[in-house]
């Protein structure tokens, strides 16, 4: 079988184990951590659309 093939090769130590654990766990924290918030508005309408497009076309000019 292909997948006997492919799990053939892993080895799993208690270093390598630990340090996957303390990677989900470093990752875990700055998931929780709030974004600091953007300058910016919500474009939510099809007008808020069309006003961005022919700002960024004059800008190109």
């Amino acid at each position: 079988m292909a997948t006997s093939s492919i799990t053939h090769n892993f080895v799993i130590s208690s270093e390598g184990t630990q340090r996957f654990i303390d990677a989900m766990d470093r990752a875990e924290e700055l998931a929780s951590k709030p974004m600091r918030p953007l300058k910016g508005r919500i474009l939510s309408t099809e007008a808020d659309f069309l006003a961005l497009a022919e700002k960024l076309r004059s800008n190109e000019r």
